[in-house]
C-alpha cells in the first residue's frame, strides 16, 4: 500500500461522522433500499391485502413493535445518550403508532406484535442500538411510509396520503436525532461497528421482502 492511499485511509477514518455514516449505509444498500421503496413493498407487508384497513394495521403493527423493541434498549442502555435516543425514538414511534390506529375504523383488535426479521434483530451495545434504531430502521420505515403515501393517493385518500407524509418527516428527524448521537458515542474504531449493525436491519427488512414476495410468486428483483 502505498504512502498515499495509507494517508486518504486515515484521513477518511478521522472524517467520518454520522453524516458520513448515513451516506455510507444509503450507498451499500442502495439496490435494496430502492426495491424496498417499490410498489411490491405494501403488496409483501400486508400480504396482499392493498385496502386501507390492512395498510393501516400494517403500519401500525410495525411501529407498536418498533417501539417495544427500542424501549428495550433503551433500558438496557448504560450510556446516558444512547438511553436517551433510544427512548426518544421510541415515544415517537409510539405517537405515530397512536395517530395510525387512530385512522382504523374498526377497533384495532387485529394489532398484534409484527414478526418481522429486522424488528427482532438482536444488538448487543450502545453503539450497534442506536445505529440500528435510529439509522438502519427509519430508512425501512421511510421506504414503507412511501408506498403507503401512494396507495392512499390512488384510493383518493388525501388526508390519509398527508399523515403518512408526516411520518415520514418523523423518519427524517430520527434519522437527524441518531447521526447526532453516533457523532457522540462513536470513536474512530466505532464507526464500522456501527455502519455495520444499521446495515443489518436494511438487509433483514429485504430478506424478510423477498422471502415474503417469493412464497407468493413475484419476483423481488425488479423494481416497479
Amino acid at each position: 500500500m502505498s504512502n498515499r492511499t495509507t494517508k486518504m485511509l486515515a484521513a477518511e477514518a478521522a472524517c467520518m461522522d454520522g453524516a458520513a455514516l448515513l451516506d455510507g449505509v444509503h450507498a451499500e444498500m442502495e439496490t435494496e433500499l430502492d426495491r424496498l421503496g417499490s410498489e411490491k413493498s405494501l403488496l409483501a407487508a400486508t400480504e396482499a391485502r392493498l385496502e386501507p384497513d390492512p395498510v393501516l394495521v400494517t403500519a401500525a403493527a410495525t411501529l407498536q413493535t418498533a417501539r417495544d423493541r427500542l424501549t428495550d434498549w433503551a433500558a438496557e442502555a448504560t450510556d446516558e445518550t444512547a438511553a436517551e435516543t433510544l427512548q426518544t425514538t421510541a415515544d415517537t414511534l409510539e405517537a405515530a403508532a397512536g395517530t395510525v390506529l387512530a385512522e382504523l375504523e374498526g377497533d384495532g383488535d387485529e394489532i398484534a406484535a409484527l414478526e418481522a426479521p429486522f424488528l427482532s434483530l438482536e444488538a448487543t451495545g450502545d453503539i450497534e442500538r442506536v445505529a440500528a434504531g435510529t439509522i438502519g430502521l427509519p430508512l425501512v420505515l421511510d421506504r414503507l411510509f412511501l408506498q403507503v403515501v401512494s396507495f392512499f393517493v390512488n384510493e383518493a385518500e388525501n388526508a390519509r396520503a398527508d399523515l403518512f407524509r408526516d411520518l415520514r418527516s418523523d423518519t427524517d428527524e430520527i434519522l437527524a436525532a441518531g447521526t447526532d448521537a453516533l457523532d457522540a458515542l462513536c470513536a474512530d474504531d466505532d464507526w464500522k461497528r456501527a455502519e455495520a449493525s444499521a446495515v443489518a436491519v436494511v438487509e433483514a427488512a429485504y430478506d424478510d421482502y423477498a422471502e415474503r414476495l417469493d412464497a407468493m410468486g413475484f419476483d423481488p428483483k425488479p423494481i416497479c
